[in-house]
């Protein structure tokens, strides 16, 4: 495959051009493994908000608003709908009564992985036909991606700043 430009204003380093093409294999595999997400009967904002639920836990509205960076009233109509199927929940907080926390309900844990084994099988079969050797570098390569996970953004702009220039620059 032929790789992609890098994007106006960014310098042509090593840590770029890894991170132009993980944003596009990104996109393109999830876009495909996301075909059978329609199994679930549920869209990817639904979906989005239920896998916060299951794997983060309960949340408030304002958390969940915070995580998938969209508006109150738009969690809001998401969570009614969820609601609605009976996949979340609503659980007072046990100190502050005023409190409102939203969990997944049993159902909505069933549907969330199943639909999460339909996806990770999905990507396994596309991985069908690497060698043990690419497999193992895959794996290296996400557990190098998995150790970054959950760290604090870096600054904007940093990716042209002087950590970024210091990357080698092969052509």
């Amino acid at each position: 495959m032929s790789s992609l430009p890098i994007p106006a204003g960014l310098p042509d380093t090593d840590r770029v051009r890894v991170a132009n093409r993980l944003h596009s294999i990104s996109i393109r595999l999830l876009r495909r493994a996301r075909t059978v997400d329609r199994e679930t009967g549920l869209g990817p904002e639904r979906l989005s908000l239920l896998s916060v639920l299951v794997f983060a836990g309960p949340q408030t509205m304002s958390d969940l608003a915070r995580t998938e960076m969209v508006s109150r009233p738009a969690i809001t109509r998401i969570v009614k709908s969820l609601e609605a199927f009976r996949l979340v929940d609503r659980e007072t907080d046990r100190v502050d009564r005023r409190r409102v926390r939203l969990r997944a309900t049993a159902k909505g844990r069933r549907l969330l992985e199943r639909g999460r084994a339909r996806r990770v099988a999905y990507i396994a079969a596309d991985l069908g036909g690497l060698s043990k050797q690419e497999l193992a570098t895959l794996l290296s390569a996400t557990e190098i991606l998995a150790e970054r996970e959950g760290r604090a953004p870096p600054p904007r702009g940093s990716a042209s700043g002087p950590r970024a220039a210091s990357g080698s620059s092969r052509s």
